[in-house]
């Protein structure tokens, strides 16, 4: 995670993350299944996105009640997640803190957690979103990616802040 003081994340400097093709719709398809199974034992249900580089569905699915917003939500966050080189949940104290200009931020920019980017051996290959819960959605998007065969060390982050905070599940 960059410090939130010095807004260029690392994955933007020269030789950091690069693009790449290699997300196939037969893993995403796994990690929709392992997401969905994690969003059950969470007891919510949720709106799950997985895009390609260029932030275009590769793969969806929203479950039975999931509300009604969480779809374009989760689709913002896979966006925001490719598109950052970065989970979203980074931007919120970026924007706050006024290190970046708000115009900087596009509409379908998304500034809280449960997007992350898709990577593997440190190229992108692509976007997670999930929505539907609060907590809930970085278990869910860490079970996707957990079954993709992808780092889940941007979301092993998140749910470390949230056991500091008391809240493991």
């Amino acid at each position: 995670m960059t410090d939130t003081k010095h807004p260029t994340p690392d994955a933007w400097k020269s030789g950091g993350l690069s693009y790449s093709t290699g997300l196939t719709l037969n893993i995403a398809k796994k990690m929709l299944e392992a997401a969905e199974a994690e969003a059950e034992k969470q007891d919510v249900p949720v709106a799950i996105a997985i895009t390609d580089t260029g932030a275009n569905l590769v793969a969806f699915s929203r479950m039975d009640n999931a509300a009604l917003f969480s779809i374009n939500i989760a689709m913002d966050k896979a966006f925001t997640a490719v598109f950052g080189k970065w989970p979203t949940g980074n931007w919120g104290d970026v924007y706050r803190d006024g290190d970046l200009v708000p115009l900087f931020f596009h509409k379908r920019w998304v500034t809280f957690p449960g997007g992350f980017p898709i990577i593997n051996n440190g190229v992108v290959l692509g976007g997670l979103g999930v929505s539907g819960g609060i907590d809930e959605d970085i278990f869910v998007a860490r079970a996707a990616l957990a079954a993709g065969g992808f780092s889940t060390d941007d979301a092993d982050a998140f749910l470390a802040q949230i056991k500091a905070r008391g809240k493991s599940r």
